[in-house]
């Protein structure tokens, strides 16, 4: 049983182990001097913007939350949302995200409403990221060295979706009425979802991610990474990124993160070390959304 635990846990150590196998011969008197040479004024800039940030998703998730017909304050909202970011911060894959259902039972809503707008709140932020990320490598010269396999693509897609809905035949022919239930109670407030409120939440979504991409040039430019890769070209690096991290193997991104960089990146001519530098930077500007959520914390926990 001991060595079960262990095989479950041990997955989570992926991500460290591609980091150092990326790293394993990079110049370390280089990259100190990268990061020794960093502008603080752009970093320190970088660092505040987790704050609008947080409140535009927070408040995303309250909007979602009232086409739901269930209503709280902005603060709580955002005092809410805050401190279930920082269990995200700490689990893989941001899983802990989800704790927000935790609030919502305890003022006695049912898990179905709970669960389905954290979902959303997710499926809002990815739904963005990929149509980003579409646009930018549609219409946008990136001078990245990628051949997309798109029959490649399709047949993991249908890999993955045969998966699930096998793991879903599953749960469903063990807990057949508690999964109707469910299911009948996400469609019902699906359908409370116009057009317009749609459109509200994603405008609200866009929002939050141009700033957060900001964000992520003015660290880029704190070490003159900019010169190397535009505006254009970091944003859609990070795009991809971030949807790496979703996968449970890593925290915060380590690893996963510097893989899509290193494999961006290094076509365009920019050094390992640069690279490293910038994924460092953006793992220290986390202290900023970890202060944040902590301060979200104290002032409503989680438990």
């Amino acid at each position: 049983m001991k060595i079960k635990k262990i095989i479950k846990k041990i997955y989570i150590l992926v991500g460290v182990v591609i980091f150092f196998l990326l790293v394993k011969d990079i110049d370390l008197n280089r990259l100190k001097e990268v990061i020794s040479g960093t502008n603080m004024i752009y970093y320190g800039i970088a660092s505040i913007l987790y704050l609008p940030i947080t409140f535009l998703k927070s408040y995303r998730w309250k909007k979602i939350m009232e086409v739901q017909r269930i209503n709280y304050g902005t603060k709580d909202a955002f005092h809410m949302y805050g401190a279930s970011t920082l269990l995200g911060l700490a689990t893989p894959g941001k899983l802990g995200d989800f704790s927000k259902i935790a609030y919502l039972k305890k003022d006695n809503h049912s898990f179905g409403k709970a669960f389905l707008g954290s979902m959303l709140d997710k499926i809002f932020d990815l739904a963005f990221v990929i149509v980003f990320s579409i646009v930018l490598y549609l219409f946008f010269p990136l001078p990245l060295a990628i051949a997309v396999n798109y029959k490649k693509i399709i047949l993991w897609g249908i890999a993955a979706a045969l998966v699930a809905g096998a793991l879903a035949a599953l749960l469903y022919a063990k807990k057949k009425e508690m999964v109707k239930n469910f299911i009948s109670e996400i469609i019902y407030d699906l359908k409370s979802f116009s057009i317009g409120s749609s459109a509200i939440i994603f405008s609200i979504t866009a929002i939050a991610w141009m700033i957060y991409f900001a964000m992520m040039y003015l660290i880029a430019m704190s070490i003159g990474f900019d010169k190397g890769a535009g505006f254009m070209h970091i944003s859609f690096a990070v795009a991809l990124a971030l949807m790496s991290s979703l996968i449970p193997i890593s925290m915060i991104g380590i690893g996963t993160r510097d893989a899509v960089f290193f494999f961006l990146f290094l076509p365009m001519g920019i050094t390992k070390e640069a690279i490293i530098a910038f994924s460092f930077l953006i793992i220290i500007n986390y202290l900023a959304l970890f202060v944040v959520s902590f301060y979200c914390w104290l002032k409503k926990p989680v438990i």
